[in-house]
C-alpha cells in the first residue's frame, strides 16, 4: 500500500458537500457516500455501494473555499477504483466525476452532489403566481394560401408570401430570418400550398410550418442564483401550461454571487460557466415540452430574468466589473438575441429577450418584480424585499422609487448554519419552544404533522432549511433563551442548552432518535450571529432608503421570492426582518419576478414599462451610504436596538 493509499482511523479530514453546504470532520479513509450520510445527505445508490448502479455521481472541486477554510483537490480522494475504471470506459462516468461508494477521502475536501445523485430532491419553490396578465405577445401566427404555381425559388416564394401576408392580414413583413428562409420550399410542398408563419414583432418570419398550426409556445425563466424556475405559456391564449424547476449548477463554484464572479475569470472559464446556465435552461425547457407534449423547437421565444451576475454570464459578457467599485454593469438595457447564438434548445430562430437591468447589483429580477407588484402606480409606499442569495430592497410609490442590494449572505438558505441545509423533504421548517418547560416541537418538509404527533423513529429530520433558523431566533428569544442582543443565557437550567465540543452553547432542536442522521441536531450561539447579520443587513437597508424619502415607515411590506413564501411573517417580524407596519400590512407575494417575466412573455408593452423602470428607479449604494454601519449594528439586536415594535406588544 503506497502512503498516499495509507490511512489513520485516528486521523479526521475536512469535507464540505455542495449544494447544501454542509460540512464536518470526518475519519480518513471514509468513502464520500458515508461521509454525506454522517452530514445528513442521501445519495442514491441503488446497488448498495458495489459501485455497479453507478448512480452516485459526485465531483470532487478544485480550489480554495474559503467560507469552509478548505483546499480542495481530486488529489485529496483515493484513486478511481477498477469499478470506476470500467464505468468510465463504459462511457457511464465522466473523467471529472466519482462514485460516492468507490472514493475515499485522505485529505479535506469540497465535494458537489448533482441533484440526479440524490435521495431526497430539494424542494424549489419557483412556482406561478396568479395574477391578471394581458394578451399581447410579441409572437403571432398567420395562416396563408399561397398559389399553386411551381417553383424553387425561395425567393419568389417570399414575395408571394409577402404578398398574401399584407391582403389578408394588413401585415408589412420585412424580413426572414435565415433558418426559417431554408424551409420555405420544403414547407410549401408539404402543405400543398397552406403555410403557416411564426411572426416576432410583427415583421419578421421566425419559423415556417406546412399546413395550418395555431399555438405558438413561449417560456419565462427565473434565473436564480441558486435556482432556476421556467414557465412554459401558450402564446395565443396566455394559458400557463407547465412549469418546472432545478438547481443552479453552478453553485459548485460557490454559494453567493461574488464567488461566482471570481470563479468566471478568464475566456474559458466564462464559457464553461455560461454552457452550465444554457444547459440547465435547455433541460427546463425540453422538461416542460415533454409534460406538454410538444417539441423543444415548438418554444418560439423566451423571457429571461436574473441578477445582473447570472444575466452577464448567461449572456457570456466579462463580470469582472461587477465585483469592483462601482461595479457596473457591461450592459443595463434591454436585449434582445437569437437562441442559436446562445445554443439555447428552443426554436433556434426563436428570440430570448432579457428585461433591463437597474444596478450593478440589482438586476432584470428585480424589475420583473416591479412589473408584477406594480408600485409605481400606487400611492401608499411599498417596501418590497426580495430575499435571496442576495437581498434585493425596493421602496416607493408612484411618485419616487428606490432600490438597494445587501449581501444577506446564506445564512437564511440554511447554509453556514451548523445544521443547516436546503429545503428539501426531511428539512426542519417549523420549530415552537414552550417557553415554561422548554420543549420543542417542530415540522419537517414533506411531512404536515409536528414532531410530538409521531413516533421519534418515524420523525428522520435531517437538518435545518431558512425558515426553520428564523423560527428558531424567534421562538428562542420568545422564551428566553437568547437576549436582545443574541446571546444565549448559560444560567437557564435547561437540559436541551448546553456546550458543544468546541465549548460553544447550543440548543437542541431535535434529538438523536428524532433525526436520520443518527445524532443531535442543535442551534448554536453562531447560527444565532449568522441570522441576525442576515436579518441586519436587510433590516438596515430598508432603513436607509426610508430615510431618503423622509418616511418613518412604509405603508406595506412585501416579502417576494420563494423564500419569502414559506416563512412565518409574525416570527419574521419577531427578529426584525423588516421594519413594523403592522402585520395585517404585510403579505408574501411568493415568484414575483418569475410572474414578471411570464407577464412581459405574454404582454410585449410590458417590456417597454420594463426599460422605463428600470431608468426611473434610483440606486442607493448602501455601502457608501452614511450612517449604515451605525444602522446594520443597532439592526443586529432583536428585534432592533431602538426601534418600537408595536405589533409585537401585548395588546391590551
Amino acid at each position: 500500500m503506497s502512503a498516499r493509499e495509507k490511512t489513520d482511523s485516528d486521523v479526521h479530514v475536512r469535507v464540505s458537500f455542495l449544494p447544501d453546504g454542509r460540512y464536518g470532520s470526518v475519519e480518513a479513509g471514509t468513502t464520500l457516500r458515508d461521509a454525506a450520510r454522517a452530514l445528513g445527505i442521501e445519495i442514491e445508490s441503488i446497488c448498495g455501494g458495489r459501485g455497479t448502479c453507478a448512480k452516485c455521481k459526485v465531483r470532487v472541486l478544485e480550489g480554495s473555499f474559503d467560507e469552509q477554510g478548505i483546499e480542495s483537490s481530486q488529489q485529496h480522494v483515493s484513486d478511481p477504483s477498477g469499478v470506476e475504471r470500467r464505468a468510465r470506459e463504459r462511457g457511464r462516468l465522466r473523467a471529472d466525476e466519482r462514485l460516492s461508494c468507490q472514493a475515499r477521502l485522505n485529505r479535506n475536501a469540497v465535494v458537489y452532489v448533482p441533484q440526479e445523485s440524490r435521495v431526497g430532491r430539494p424542494v424549489i419553490c419557483k412556482q406561478a403566481g396568479q395574477r391578471t396578465v394581458t394578451l399581447a405577445p410579441a409572437i403571432r401566427k398567420c395562416s396563408v394560401l399561397l398559389d399553386a404555381r411551381d417553383s424553387s425559388a425561395p425567393g419568389e416564394i417570399w414575395d408571394r408570401l409577402c404578398e398574401a401576408l399584407a391582403e389578408r392580414f394588413d401585415i408589412t413583413c420585412s424580413r426572414i430570418d435565415p433558418l426559417a428562409e431554408v424551409r420555405l420550399v420544403d414547407a410549401v410542398g408539404e402543405g400543398e400550398g397552406e403555410l403557416t408563419v411564426t411572426l416576432w414583432q410583427g415583421d419578421e418570419v421566425i419559423r415556417v410550418e406546412p399546413g395550418h398550426s395555431e399555438h405558438a409556445y413561449g417560456i419565462a425563466v427565473d434565473l436564480g442564483t441558486t435556482t432556476i424556475g421556467g414557465f412554459l405559456c401558450e402564446l395565443t391564449s396566455g394559458e400557463l401550461v407547465a412549469s418546472a424547476s432545478a438547481l443552479n449548477p453552478q453553485i459548485s463554484f460557490g454559494e453567493d454571487i461574488m464567488n461566482r464572479i471570481a470563479s468566471s475569470q478568464g475566456p474559458e472559464q466564462l464559457a464553461k460557466m455560461q454552457a452550465l446556465l444554457v444547459d440547465a435552461i435547455s433541460a427546463i425547457a425540453a422538461d416542460l415540452a415533454l409534460q406538454a407534449g410538444i417539441e423543444s423547437e415548438d418554444i418560439v421565444e423566451a423571457v429571461v430574468v436574473a441578477n445582473t451576475v447570472m444575466h452577464h454570464i448567461f449572456l457570456g459578457l466579462d463580470v469582472r466589473s461587477l465585483g469592483v467599485v462601482p461595479f457596473a454593469p457591461v450592459v443595463s438595457d434591454p436585449v434582445d438575441t437569437k437562441a442559436h447564438a446562445l445554443d439555447l434548445r428552443i426554436l433556434p430562430s426563436g428570440n430570448v429577450h432579457l428585461l433591463p437591468i437597474e444596478a450593478g447589483f440589482v438586476g432584470a429580477d428585480n424589475v420583473a418584480v416591479l412589473i408584477a407588484e406594480a408600485p409605481h402606480t400606487r400611492d401608499e409606499l411599498q417596501l418590497i424585499i426580495d430575499i435571496g442569495t442576495n437581498g434585493e430592497i425596493f421602496l416607493g410609490n408612484r411618485d419616487r422609487m428606490l432600490c438597494a442590494s445587501c449581501p444577506t449572505g446564506p445564512a437564511l438558505e440554511g447554509a453556514n448554519i451548523r445544521y443547516g441545509m436546503r429545503a428539501a423533504v426531511g428539512a426542519i421548517d417549523r420549530i415552537r419552544v414552550a417557553p415554561e418547560s422548554f420543549e420543542v416541537r417542530f415540522s419537517v418538509i414533506g411531512e404536515p404533522r409536528w414532531s410530538t404527533k409521531r413516533p421519534p423513529g418515524e420523525i428522520g429530520a435531517l437538518g435545518l432549511c431558512g425558515s426553520a433558523g428564523i423560527e428558531a431566533v424567534a421562538e428562542l428569544l420568545r422564551a428566553g433563551i437568547i437576549d436582545q442582543s443574541g446571546r444565549m443565557c448559560a444560567d437557564i437550567e435547561c437540559a436541551r442548552l448546553r456546550r458543544s465540543s468546541d465549548g460553544m452553547l447550543e440548543f437542541v432542536i431535535a434529538w438523536a432518535d428524532e433525526t436520520a442522521i443518527g445524532e443531535d441536531i442543535t442551534f448554536t450561539q453562531a447560527d444565532v450571529r449568522a441570522i441576525q447579520l442576515a436579518k441586519g443587513a436587510l433590516y438596515a437597508g430598508s432603513e436607509l432608503l426610508l430615510r431618503r424619502l423622509g418616511a418613518e415607515r412604509p405603508d406595506r411590506v412585501i416579502l417576494a421570492g420563494a423564500f419569502g413564501s414559506v416563512i412565518d411573517l409574525e416570527r419574521a417580524l419577531a427578529i426584525g426582518l423588516f421594519p413594523d407596519c403592522g402585520l395585517k400590512n404585510v403579505s408574501a407575494v411568493g415568484n414575483a419576478a418569475g410572474d414578471g417575466a411570464r407577464m412581459a412573455l405574454l404582454d410585449r408593452h410590458k417590456r417597454v414599462e420594463a426599460e422605463k423602470l428600470a431608468r426611473d428607479v434610483e440606486y442607493v449604494e448602501l455601502s457608501t451610504e452614511p450612517g449604515f454601519n451605525d444602522c446594520f449594528v443597532a439592526a443586529t439586536h432583536i428585534p432592533h436596538m431602538s426601534h418600537r415594535f408595536s405589533s409585537l406588544e401585548p395588546k391590551r
